[in-house]
């Protein structure tokens, strides 16, 4: 196991198998939801979103979905080990079907960095820890947009995490179930290539318009993290990290 401190959370991942890399940081630190918000997260992972989200805002009530069981049970240690189960509460099963135990509109926000390929896209790792956490074999985008729709409140709000060349997909799938796009992040890894990755913001009522556009850059050309970069990680109180964006 690696651990690492973020403040007074100690987040602990398995050293093989799925890891997280920087798109939790970018989601917690964009959606940023207020004292008293209800979250709930898709494919949490080791629990890393609600322990970044509890790190700066501790008056929030949290439910955090893992179909994995390893994952999971490295999820609720986490928890555990912060002294945070009677804010987080971590449910192991498939999306579609734990949501059928879920209050209809009780969410103020709704956070996923899920599986971001087709299962027709890239080859698939052998390793199913992984495969399950890259690939749509057990979670695709249609899917989880519909299924979170009557999950949030009016005027609740889902933030998503995907490859930057589904942006218009991702968009097209929420406004379907009249969640409104109403702003997006191009997260680009250097200034001089292409968008690695979108954040997507949208909001369950809300008008049509036009959404907001961002955007953020990761890496320097010499490879140090930007002065934005480095401010969202100062944020977590977080140490600098070594490795890149999730390969897609």
């Amino acid at each position: 196991m690696e651990t690492q401190i973020i403040e007074q959370a100690t987040i602990s991942q398995n050293s093989e198998g799925y890891r997280y890399s920087v798109e939790p940081f970018l989601l917690a630190h964009w959606a940023c939801p207020t004292s008293g918000a209800k979250i709930l997260d898709i494919g949490t992972g080791c629990g890393v979103i609600p322990l970044l989200l509890m790190s700066r805002e501790a008056d929030l009530a949290i439910t955090a979905v893992e179909i994995q069981n390893p994952l999971y049970q490295s999820a609720i240690d986490n928890v555990e080990a912060n002294e945070w189960s009677h804010r987080i509460q971590v449910l192991e099963g498939d999306f579609q079907t734990v949501a059928n135990d879920l209050e209809p509109e009780s969410f103020d926000w709704i956070l996923s960095n899920p599986p971001y390929r087709k299962v027709n896209s890239g080859k698939i790792n052998p390793c199913r820890e992984k495969a399950l956490a890259r690939h749509e074999l057990a979670l695709t985008l249609e899917t989880l947009v519909a299924t979170s729709a009557p999950l949030l409140k009016p005027g609740g709000k889902i933030a998503l995490a995907y490859p930057f060349y589904r942006l218009e997909e991702v968009m097209h799938q929420l406004r379907g179930v009249q969640l409104n796009p109403t702003r997006f992040v191009r997260v680009f890894g250097h200034e001089e290539v292409a968008p690695k990755i979108c954040l997507v913001e949208a909001t369950k009522g809300e008008a049509p318009q036009p959404p907001e556009e961002q955007t953020l850059t990761i890496y320097h050309p010499d490879g140090s993290y930007t002065q934005t970069m480095q401010e969202i990680y100062a944020s977590f109180n977080y140490p600098e990290r070594s490795h890149r964006l999730r390969q897609k």
